[in-house]
């Protein structure tokens, strides 16, 4: 890897570092982090993680990370950069060491890393999308170890691609693949090194069997009592289509629409939009070319990547159509290498005639003035389009609440109308340090303030402001 290419990569994970306050902080962000406070304080190790939407639970790797993250510091910002660091740093590794065994384009790297949801989801302190730098790790490791039969990239490969859909099961397209091809083509160096796998696989189910056993118990009563169907999805065939629609997650079209503040909605974000979407023709070219690869005679580590990322890709295909499962950017997080891996054959391929640069610049434009301009206008207005508070908000909404002994206040932010664990949980983090608070009666939580009114809004509702309990559970009429 060129100087240059290494540097173009730091770049592109600079923007994780900028205003860690301004991240969302809205549903499952804020229960996960008072899970893991709460198995802190009573001294034990999380056993699973929240319940997706067909009721069945997560893993519980992201809340124990969470769990190792709060004994460095309890300050909501500095957790987010943490967890920005962890993340975007595995990623950019992970596509380093594959580009490198792959020998691809390194450069290609940065662009994906700065593409506006890919930034997003390594800074919000969510659960799923520790599904990207997991993912990529594994597929990462087990090119190396189909490259050089190292037996380390074969133990990484088996713990991360067995984790990675733990985490989600919408990573089951990376893992199975990559197991098929373990298990059939080098069943020898499995059993060489059965010990140490072994031993690594016992680690793992210490930290994930009793996540095993009520997993196991919420997936058979959901398919003894409810179709086994996203509620509420959409048509089986668009969901089918979910291989060629990678871009979701990699382009910034949408981003742009949710993030870029209404006043910067002129002729270069449009053009930025545009320049973003060309990753969708260069992951159906890259697709092409993975299946020229596969008719190649002669075995390489190329035909075998490309291989797993058609295969994976089909088992994609299957489990979004049988589900119904909408094609949203965070339902990529489990097959984001694969994605990543056809843009970059395309990006290769394209190189021969110089148009592998012009596109990947293109892009690297497009996303880059996506995301920068999308951070600047949250810094400066907020979430204007879709009205979500940030962590900033909700930290100084906490610290100026700590001046007050009353359990519940009113409020006219319609996200802590509905859900009120945005400030309950960051009462955990933050707790009161007033040696004489008092009692209000009369408190109006607004977008990032406190105060006291005898005349609320009409729209104006009562919240419970105490900190979060254990095990708590949003009440399904307004989930």
């Amino acid at each position: 890897m060129s100087r240059s290419a290494f540097a173009a990569i730091l770049l592109a994970l600079a923007p994780l570092l900028l205003w860690p306050g301004d991240v969302p902080w809205l549903i499952d962000e804020p229960r996960l982090i008072a899970n893991a406070w709460h198995a802190n304080r009573d001294g034990t190790l999380a056993t699973t993680g929240l319940a997706g939407n067909f009721g069945v639970r997560y893993g519980p790797l992201p809340t124990q990370l969470y769990q190792l993250l709060l004994v460095a510091t309890h300050d909501p910002a500095t957790l987010v950069l943490l967890r920005a660091l962890l993340c975007g740093g595995v990623t950019a590794f992970g596509l380093l060491w594959l580009a490198r065994t792959l020998r691809l384009p390194a450069w290609f790297a940065a662009p994906i890393l700065l593409a506006p949801y890919v930034t997003h989801f390594h800074r919000v302190l969510w659960d799923a999308s520790f599904a990207v730098p997991i993912g990529t790790l594994a597929l990462a490791a087990f090119a190396d170890f189909v490259e050089t039969k190292r037996v380390w990239p074969l133990r990484l490969c088996a713990v991360m691609g067995a984790l990675a859909p733990m985490i989600h099961p919408q990573a089951l397209p990376l893992a199975v693949p990559i197991a098929v091809v373990l298990v059939w083509r080098h069943r020898a160096a499995l059993r060489a090194d059965r010990t140490a796998l072994l031993g690594l696989g016992a680690v793992v189910l210490a930290l994930h069997g009793v996540w095993l056993v009520k997993a196991c118990g919420d997936l058979a009563w959901r398919l003894q009592h409810s179709a086994a169907a996203y509620p509420g999805g959409g048509s089986r065939l668009h969901s089918a289509l979910a291989p060629f629609l990678g871009g979701n997650l990699l382009s910034g079209f949408e981003a742009a629409e949710k993030m870029v503040s209404p006043r910067g909605s002129h002729g270069l974000v449009v053009a930025s939009q545009w320049a973003s979407q060309l990753i969708y023709p260069l992951i159906w070219l890259g697709l092409a070319v993975a299946i020229r690869a596969c008719r190649d005679p002669q075995p390489s580590t190329r035909r075998t990547l490309a291989g797993v990322a058609l295969a994976g890709l089909a088992v994609q295909a299957i489990l979004f159509a049988a589900l119904r499962l909408p094609t949203a950017p965070q339902y990529y997080f489990g097959t984001f290498p694969l994605h990543v891996l056809a843009a970059w054959f395309a990006i290769d391929a394209l190189h021969r005639w110089r148009l592998g640069c012009v596109l990947g610049a293109l892009y690297c434009w497009g996303v880059t003035f996506i995301t920068v301009g999308g951070m600047l206008a949250v810094h400066h207005h907020g979430y204007e389009r879709t009205g979500w508070p940030t962590l900033r908000d909700a930290t100084a909404v906490v610290r100026e609440l700590n001046h007050f002994t009353d359990t519940t206040a009113l409020t006219d932010v319609p996200l802590y109308q509905t859900s009120p664990q945005p400030i309950r949980a960051l009462r955990l983090l933050l707790p009161p340090h007033d040696d004489e608070p008092r009692a209000s009666g009369r408190l109006l939580i607004t977008r990032g303030h406190v105060v006291e009114t005898d005349a609320p809004p009409p729209q104006a509702r009562t919240i419970d402001i105490t900190p979060l309990p254990r095990d708590w559970i949003p009440d399904p009429a307004t989930w």
